[in-house]
């Protein structure tokens, strides 16, 4: 039986929505599928005996009310991503928070816990015939402490890596630079006392690896760890009979907002070669192509669904296109490839100057094309007869 699921761009929201308008009913009824989730960018306050929290960063903080989430609930999600860059906002007691505020609102989450077993667990939402397991992690940047452990709360990581190629010549002069300030001197100091732990580059400067190649450019990839402990849940939720999804979550961003990085399309394909049957990219606030890979959506960049940042003046100013994006629905195969895709442009839910903020409403006209042309942009001719 074919499974129908409904996506977003990232929900980051602060307060209970305004769904009485016509706009957000057709937003609901699109929705309707047999799962629909998206990325919950924010964290719930904990309140009373669960307080003790406090920020983690000096500034940007997005904290959600338990209320806003019966909102997103409202709205027909059944489960939430959380592994993001605002999920660690209140340290551990947000985590905890948002999780029990999420349960409390009838919403699964998956990508933070009390610790990493619980962070890297998929949320597994049934459906009329087959459950999607729904994984979520994040790619960094971030600082390690917002990343879940053995011993605890957090996120849960899928940490990427750039190493910059050069050429020979390149390669020498950054080798002496960082001679000449002892940089690979306290590198093996710190090495040497288990200050820095695992393997490191031959040459690191500031920072970043590099090596030696016919010409500048570089080189992405995942931390081995991480990503075996992904592959593992979306195989064991495979033989469980799921179909899998995976939301990512990440801010290695190109120049231009509405472009993909190419290691990113990679990355998405790979993980479909490990069994992913969908895959849900946010963090960059702007819509970018759609493309299929062995008859599995990639969807990398949804922008926003709602959107209550604090400095829309900012956005408008710079012309960065925040305020529209769209909603996704696809038809799953029982073997997971997708049979439909259909889209909704949409105005996104933006925060409120007085009262209530209104949730995202249908686009039409030529909003509503330039955000479809955007959209299906990529989409090779093979596969332009899954769009509806």
């Amino acid at each position: 039986m074919p499974l129908t699921v409904a996506v977003t761009g990232q929900i980051l929201i602060h307060g209970p929505l305004d769904l009485s308008g016509e706009g957000q009913r057709e937003v609901r009824d699109f929705l309707k599928a047999d799962i629909a989730f998206g990325n919950l960018e924010a964290t719930v306050e904990p309140t009373g005996d669960a307080g003790g929290a406090w920020p983690t960063k000096t500034k940007t903080l997005h904290l959600a009310s338990p209320e806003a989430l019966a909102s997103v609930r409202e709205l027909g999600f059944d489960a939430v991503t959380h592994a993001n860059n605002h999920a660690f906002d209140l340290g551990p007691p947000g985590i905890a928070a948002t999780r029990a505020a999420a349960e409390a609102a009838g919403l699964k989450l998956a990508g933070s816990g009390a610790d990493i077993d619980e962070a890297a667990a998929p949320a597994v939402v049934p459906g009329p015939g087959r459950s999607l397991a729904v994984f979520s992690v994040d790619l960094g940047p971030q600082p390690d402490i917002n990343y879940a452990s053995t011993d605890r709360a957090g996120i849960s990581p899928l940490r990427m890596k750039r190493t910059v190629i050069v050429p020979p010549t390149e390669f020498e002069t950054l080798q002496r630079i960082a001679s000449s300030l002892g940089d690979d001197k306290r590198a093996v100091a710190r090495a040497a006392v288990g200050y820095d732990i695992g393997t490191r580059p031959g040459l690191e400067v500031f920072g970043t690896p590099v090596a030696l190649g016919d010409e500048i450019g570089a080189r992405w990839s995942a931390d081995e760890k991480d990503m075996q402990r992904l592959t593992a849940g979306i195989a064991a939720a495979k033989a469980a009979g799921h179909l899998a999804a995976v939301a990512v979550h990440g801010h290695h961003w190109d120049s231009n907002w509405k472009v993909t990085p190419d290691w990113l399309l990679d990355l998405c394909r790979s993980l479909i070669d490990d069994g992913a049957d969908l895959i849900l990219g946010t963090g960059a606030p702007v819509m970018q192509p759609i493309a299929f890979y062995r008859g599995r959506a990639i969807i990398p960049g949804l922008g926003n669904f709602i959107f209550h940042t604090r400095r829309p003046e900012t956005y408008d100013e710079k012309g960065v296109d925040v305020w529209r994006s769209a909603a996704i629905r696809l038809t799953l195969a029982d073997d997971g490839s997708c049979q439909r895709l259909m889209l909704l442009p949409l105005a996104v839910g933006r925060p409120a100057t007085v009262g209530q903020p209104h949730g995202p409403a249908p686009l039409h006209g030529r909003d509503a094309d330039e955000i479809r042309d955007r959209a299906f942009s990529g989409i090779a001719a093979a596969d332009s007869h899954l769009i509806l």
